[in-house]
């Protein structure tokens, strides 16, 4: 079966925005942290598609995890799935479960399980009130979110890829108050955009001044606004944000995460 061309940009996206955030959970979750330190394997997602594989390859190291793209030469575990569709779903937190070669690594395979259902706290259901928990979905929210705009745009998103072109050389910068030092942020990230090409990071973007910056000023404010109890405009009426920049660009971007989020939740 075929997939279509939805689902196979929403695979691509999980692989190349989502997937990454991991390395978040492996160093701001203590228990995480700690069941990965010695944790040294490699391990296969897959999907079947009219003969070829949609495949991303995880590599473990001490903690430490790389994303590649395709399949693997020989994995520890193989994660394969019959359909794209099936194998987005289980992303998603619905009831699709993979074949799974490599059951003699059952301890890995299961320290890795427990590490792709990390992921769900980013779901709108998901509404933790430990403050930890609160700062790790933003975090990973936002890392995720700047991440997905980018490989929209390199996956050939034909309106993401014309609004991109518009532009020269700019930067959206997303910051979050409450870091644990006075004055640190405790999250930052941005999207830098120019002539076509895109590029996500982490922190603060130094080298320009944003042409739109979102300034959460709490990680209660930036939890209302990306879970969408409150909009963007009455998110700042609220004092939950700040928009600095050009308003028009700020709900351009907020149209394409809302397509975003869309599609990886």
């Amino acid at each position: 079966m075929s997939a279509t061309p939805q689902d196979l940009m929403t695979a691509q996206l999980f692989f190349n925005a989502a997937f990454p955030v991991m390395q978040v959970v492996l160093d701001d979750d203590p228990k995480m942290k700690a069941r990965f330190r010695e944790v040294h394997g490699t391990v296969q997602i897959c999907a079947k598609n009219d003969g070829d594989l949609i495949a991303c390859t995880l590599i473990f190291d001490r903690g430490k995890l790389t994303i590649v793209q395709g399949p693997a030469s020989s994995p520890d575990i193989t994660l394969s799935f019959p359909t794209v569709a099936k194998m987005n779903t289980m992303f998603r937190g619905g009831a699709a479960l993979p074949a799974i070669k490599g059951l003699t690594k059952a301890g890995l395979l299961l320290k890795v399980f427990s590490l792709l259902m990390s992921l769900m706290i980013m779901m709108p259901s998901q509404r933790p009130k430990d403050p930890v928990k609160k700062a790790l979905k933003v975090k990973m929210s936002l890392y995720m979110i700047t991440r997905a705009l980018s490989t929209y745009n390199k996956l050939g998103d034909p309106d993401m890829a014309e609004w991109c072109r518009r532009q020269p050389d700019r930067i959206y910068q997303f910051i979050v108050d409450g870091g644990p030092e006075k004055g640190e942020p405790a999250v930052a990230c941005y999207l830098r955009v120019k002539a076509g090409k895109s590029k996500s990071g982490h922190g603060i973007y130094t080298r320009r001044t944003p042409f739109v910056l979102f300034h959460f000023f709490s990680i209660d404010g930036a939890m209302k606004v990306l879970l969408k109890d409150v909009g963007f405009v009455p998110g700042v009426e609220k004092g939950y944000v700040e928009i600095v920049g050009s308003p028009e660009y700020a709900m351009y971007l907020n149209d394409f995460m809302a397509i975003l989020q869309g599609m990886l939740t």
